[in-house]
């Protein structure tokens, strides 16, 4: 995983698909046990949302380079 610093303040999290997947399943053992973790839930959201973006992603590749090899 690589932390970036933006100019504006913020912290960005770069990480491979297999990180982020074990983050996602530790958010998900957390997140339910801790209800008013705010921040949990909001990380939870956005790894599950990046996750299934990634995804289809490679769908649509996997398509793409089916098509183009017939």
């Amino acid at each position: 995983m690589q932390i970036i610093y933006t100019p504006s303040g913020d912290i960005v999290a770069a990480m491979k698909a297999q990180e982020a997947v074990v983050i996602e399943t530790a958010l998900m053992c957390f997140a339910p046990e801790n209800p008013y973790c705010e921040l949990a839930a909001r990380m939870l959201r956005d790894i599950v949302a990046a996750n299934e973006q990634f995804k289809r992603r490679a769908e649509e590749d996997a398509e793409a380079a089916a098509s183009a090899s017939t």
